[in-house]
């Protein structure tokens, strides 16, 4: 006999790969230490959030481009630079969330293109 579930429609969270949640831990232990306990959840713009995210993906790139992987670690928290762009991309999600309140719709626009317009008919951003 098993007990019953009633899972059907509920997020599969067993599906995270839990190696990357442990690389976005360490870049949240890290903020942490830098910035104060959960100084994120008081959120910044979305600019901002791609901005970090890119200065993290340059040096990424020029690792790749080169001989030498030295770039892939960030010299100030000496953590993977893609961990910190997974941090990036939930800051960057969050913040969309609320400047835009585009990604907290259920009906959520299903197209670039009409994501563009709904934020270019609010006035010219979020």
């Amino acid at each position: 006999m098993r007990a019953k579930r009633y899972n059907s429609g509920k997020p599969r969270l067993d599906l995270l790969p839990l190696d990357l949640l442990t690389g976005l831990s360490r870049v949240l232990e890290y903020g942490e230490g830098k910035y104060g306990r959960n100084n994120w959840r008081q959120g910044a713009p979305a600019t901002e959030q791609i901005a970090s995210l890119l200065r993290h993906l340059q040096p990424i790139m020029e690792a790749l481009n080169s001989d030498s992987r030295e770039g892939l670690l960030d010299a100030e928290s000496g953590l993977p630079h893609v961990d910190h762009m997974l941090f990036n991309v939930i800051s960057l999600r969050l913040a969309l969330e609320r400047e835009c309140e585009i990604l907290r719709d259920p009906g959520l626009p299903k197209t670039f293109e009409s994501v563009k317009k709904q934020i270019d008919t609010s006035g010219g951003g979020c």
